[in-house]
């Protein structure tokens, strides 16, 4: 079957399952409408100082933690399952028996077309969903608690922060804001072409 970007866990590594990710913000607003990246930056810089810290991008974590929380854990259990983990749409493609050849075709198509926004992922970023879940449950419970989810959030933010400065000011312009959506969106267009051509319509992955 084909797959949409939406089902291509790409730069979110095991925190697809998880974290709020800066460009699925971007995606929510109007109706069908994408919020452009500038738009996204002014509502994060909450003291209008014209850069992002790692802390205006860490605002309100616990309370979106627990709202994942609270989505997901249709158990009432106060942790999330494999079972309810996998029951996210985007949770139940497997594409780990494609990674290596997926990896090797985004490097082809970077070195192809000289686009230096196509950011070739390592073959851990197609891990299968029980190995993202693996990774999460740190404390071994069989469940991802509230803890867990906090964590996971936390450190996949830091990480895009990390990456958006790239000139290592601490702080993120809106130049560098842009520089990291535009290449998200390279990368992503790279990826879906790889898993297009690789993937068989009827392998049911």
């Amino acid at each position: 079957m084909k797959l949409s970007i939406i089902n291509i866990a790409l730069i979110g590594t095991a925190l697809t399952a998880l974290t709020v990710s800066i460009p699925a913000d971007a995606r929510k607003g109007g109706k069908g409408g994408k919020k452009a990246p500038e738009v996204l930056f002014t509502r994060i810089d909450a003291d209008t100082s014209g850069a992002l810290t790692l802390d205006e991008m860490l605002a309100n974590i616990d309370t979106r933690a627990q709202k994942k929380l609270n989505r997901a854990d249709t158990d009432v259990s106060s942790e999330i399952e494999l079972t309810e983990f996998l029951a996210k749409k985007r949770h139940q493609t497997d594409l780990s028996a494609y990674a290596a050849d997926i990896v090797e075709c985004v490097q082809d198509a970077q070195d192809e077309s000289g686009d230096t926004n196509i950011v070739v992922p390592t073959a851990d970023k197609f891990a299968s969903p029980e190995t993202k879940f693996a990774d999460l449950d740190t404390d071994l419970s069989g469940g991802l608690s509230l803890p867990e989810i906090t964590t996971a959030i936390t450190t996949h933010k830091t990480d895009a922060f990390n990456d958006m400065d790239t000139n290592n000011s601490n702080d993120v312009t809106v130049e560098e804001f842009t520089a990291y959506f535009e290449s998200r969106k390279a990368t992503r267009i790279a990826v879906k072409a790889c898993i297009d051509e690789l993937v068989d319509d009827s392998d049911p992955v």
